[in-house]
């Protein structure tokens, strides 16, 4: 099988697992997405990597500007079927609800050990410790095929599995350092009464420490982000609205500044291009405070 997609998560995971993907497939992480010819045959699976919408040549996203279309995970259990598992389908749900950015935090639960993850922080901590991206989508389909086989609800707690731990640790140690962090969040009002919030750091899971410090809208800036593809590290802001409010109305004003800010179909997060951004952090919030 031949697979391309353009970053690394759940969705892009789950939709290798649901494909049948594996290790001996010819597997590409591709920074700028399939190419035309890629998209247009549909012998190559391409994931979150252009084609929004084109289940019909096995091309799985929902990035594009127009039209209205599902996570890719949920695109390929429409094509492929769950084979009637309702674990699957429980799975693609938790999935979905992520990506969209209205999936349930657990991370507060604690057991005699301290504080316990959700799926999405475990698999957030294999991206930490496993840095080839070909590796990732490996690695991120075992977690995935765990949790389906051992029939764990992704809803809740993740189970103290051995082979799970160096990425909870790797988690937690990432929390640590991004709540210290957190006391240097820019909070402002916006033009339309919410509340907006600003990080700089290169941590992974600002969005969310801002959406739980009660800001509305959330803008993350990394002056070094390293792409999932591989390459030298860039400059990415990524804007996000809490409980579905959608920040896509940016995109406009942003665009005419600098082409290839984008984001899903949802509109609940969008991001600087792919190459990186020249666009100052003042200028960003600025926008942010007159247009939201």
């Amino acid at each position: 099988m031949r697979v391309v997609l353009q970053q690394v998560d759940l969705d892009t995971c789950l939709t290798g697992l649901l494909l049948g993907a594996g290790t001996t497939d010819d597997v590409t992480v591709a920074r700028d997405g399939a190419t035309p010819a890629e998209l247009a045959d549909p012998a190559v699976r391409c994931i979150e990597a252009g084609g929004s919408g084109q289940m019909e040549l096995n091309n799985f996203d929902h990035h594009a500007a127009a039209g209205s279309w599902p996570p890719a995970c949920v695109q390929a259990l429409r094509a492929v079927g769950s084979a009637g598992s309702p674990a699957m389908e429980l799975l693609v749900e938790y999935v979905a609800e992520v990506d969209l950015g209205r999936g349930p935090v657990v991370d507060r639960q604690a057991d005699d050990a301290g504080e316990r993850l959700s799926l999405s922080s475990v698999f957030s901590g294999m991206r930490l410790t496993v840095r080839d991206p070909r590796e990732q989508f490996f690695a991120g389909m075992r977690v995935l095929r765990t949790v389906l086989e051992e029939s764990i609800d992704p809803f809740g707690a993740m189970p103290p599995r051995p082979e799970w731990q160096v990425y909870v640790a790797a988690r937690r140690r990432e929390s640590a350092a991004l709540a210290a962090m957190l006391e240097a969040a820019e909070r402002f009002p916006t033009a339309g009464g919410r509340t907006a919030g600003y990080l700089r750091t290169d941590h992974v899971g600002a969005l969310r420490a801002l959406y739980a410090a009660g800001c509305e809208i959330a803008i993350a800036y990394a002056p070094a982000f390293r792409p999932p593809a591989g390459g030298a590290p860039i400059r990415k802001f990524t804007i996000g609205g809490r409980d579905g409010l959608r920040v896509d109305g940016l995109l406009g004003p942003l665009t005419e500044r600098e082409p290839g800010w984008g984001g899903p179909a949802h509109g609940t997060i969008i991001a600087s291009p792919r190459r990186g951004t020249d666009l100052d952090p003042a200028e960003i919030k600025r926008l942010v405070r007159e247009h939201l």
